[in-house]
């Protein structure tokens, strides 16, 4: 049992740690995010701790984490002990070829050739060739250097690499040298020629198993070529091929300290003369975006606070037109209620009544304000009663101020508040039973609707949100609250809503 469980570990650790390799490799290195790469491989290698892996995925582990030190974070003595401690897990094991480089090859045959043993017990590594190759002496500036090179008879490269230094830099860099004829050329680009001086290559050869066949130069013994401002002679090129054309140089440059010191429609950036059309002008850019004239449509219902009143539907109570009473179909109620319990009283609380549809404009100011209007039909208010109906129209001005810096321009949340006022009257409509004496002695008890009404005038503000889907284009969702006068109720009015930029 004890056995069973010591092997059911440490395939667990060993699963553990082959994913964690995965994702830094797969994940984070090839999207260059070299930091989580390292933490999540050095986590797979503590997971397997000093016996809880195989060999094999122990190399494995130590193999990616000097191709990360090496070719990710430019360590290379790191990405050395790294692959000492991969080729003391595993002689035989060598870097991904996924992820070779010239920079993991070099760190990678440092610890070879540290691990390997003083005197040599088992058959010697065939000795490394040397490519056929006539050099070039010179080149000029910003031209590309040519590099070609013939593999000796016997040897068959599967890649050949030509790492380079340019010009007064300490940094070797690479590019791959594509089968031509019987050999292998290309170019070292003309970013390598920019300046005067000595530029220093070596060539590579490798077989299928990137061990080293065949070389021309060396870190050591480097080729070394001559860049100038100009060459005389021959010029360099490669086996049949023209010789290559200049590169474009960077462009000169009038100093400048304002747009009046450049000619023609070039304009000073940076103390430099540039034209016009390369100069990017994000104020400009931004205006052009924002869209200044928003036209919206938009649905809102009254939530009206009805006061409580133990008389609601008596002639004292429907005088001044603020409560009026109905029958079901609307028609009006003139009786005399009887007091009789909680007969024509009403309770405090929220009504709902009338509704509106409104169309907007607003006008945006600077970047963050807007000053615009509404108008609108108001439906569901009260039935006509002594020649007075309800008034069904909407009409307000208001002013909004938007939290973000320049809302208008982008899409995405843009959360605002708001002062309104205008004309629009509100009814909150309920019910209640009225106990009614018509003169025989009967009462009759009625249910009744009871309308109050609010307004005409308002004033009010709120707090609103629009998500825009586009930078002209948005969802809108609005709270507001109302003071309604000369008769007076508090409303809230939700609104929901569609707006679009121009």
């Amino acid at each position: 049992m004890m056995l069973a469980a010591s092997v059911a570990s440490a395939a667990g650790a060993d699963d553990r740690a082959k994913k964690l390799s995965r994702q830094a490799m797969e994940e984070d290195y090839l999207a260059t995010n070299m930091d989580a790469a390292l933490a999540k491989l050095q986590k797979a290698i503590k997971t397997c701790g000093k016996d809880k892996c195989q060999s094999a995925t122990l190399a494995e582990l130590y193999g990616s984490l000097g191709t990360v030190y090496a070719a990710g974070l430019a360590k290379p003595s790191d990405a050395v002990d790294a692959f000492k401690k991969m080729l003391e897990a595993d002689p035989s094991a060598k870097p991904d070829s996924a992820y070779l480089t010239g920079d993991v090859q070099k760190a990678f045959d440092e610890a070879k050739a540290a691990t390997q043993p003083a005197t040599p017990t088992g058959p010697q590594a065939p000795p490394v060739e040397v490519l056929e190759e006539k050099p070039w002496a010179e080149q000029a500036t910003y031209h590309s250097i040519p590099v070609y090179v013939e593999p000796p008879e016997g040897t068959e490269p599967a890649s050949v690499t030509v790492r380079y230094r340019m010009p007064g830099s300490e940094d070797w860099r690479e590019v791959k040298l594509s089968k031509m004829g019987d050999g292998f050329g290309g170019y070292i680009p003309c970013t390598a020629t920019e300046k005067p001086g000595k530029l220093a290559y070596f060539v590579t050869a490798f077989d299928v198993n990137l061990d080293r066949i065949a070389s021309a130069g060396s870190a050591a013994e480097p080729r070394v070529v001559e860049i100038k401002a100009s060459i005389s002679g021959r010029q360099p090129s490669l086996p049949g091929k023209v010789p290559p054309s200049a590169c474009p140089r960077p462009q000169e440059r009038l100093s400048c300290e304002t747009n009046d010191d450049c000619p023609g429609s070039q304009e000073c950036v940076n103390l430099s003369c540039v034209d016009s059309a390369t100069v990017s002008h994000p104020e400009k850019e931004a205006e052009a975006k924002r869209k200044r004239n928003w036209f919206s449509l938009s649905f809102s219902p009254d939530l009206t606070v009805v006061s409580s009143t133990s008389d609601a539907c008596s002639a004292e109570a429907q005088k001044d037109g603020k409560l009026s009473c109905f029958f079901a179909g609307g028609v009006p109620y003139t009786g005399t209620p009887v007091p009789s319990g909680t007969s024509n009283s009403l309770n405090g609380g929220m009504g709902v009544g009338t509704m509106r549809v409104m169309a907007g404009y607003d006008r945006v100011l600077g970047t963050r304000m807007t000053l615009g209007t509404r108008v609108g039909f108001a439906f569901l208010g009260r039935p006509e009663k002594d020649g007075k109906t309800f008034l069904p129209i909407h009409a307000e001005a208001r002013f909004a101020f938007y939290f973000n810096k320049d809302p208008f321009k982008e899409k995405g949340v843009r959360p605002y508040i708001f002062a309104n006022g205008g004309v629009g009257e509100a009814n909150a409509r309920v019910s209640t039973t009225v106990v009614d004496d018509d003169g025989s002695g009967d009462d009759k008890q009625y249910k009744l609707d009871v309308y109050q009404k609010a307004g005409p005038a308002f004033g009010g503000a709120g707090v609103g949100l629009q998500y825009a889907v586009s930078p002209e284009a948005a969802m809108v969702v609005e709270v507001a609250g109302r003071a309604m006068f000369p008769a007076f109720a508090p409303v809230v009015a939700p609104t929901l809503g569609f707006a679009y930029g121009i």
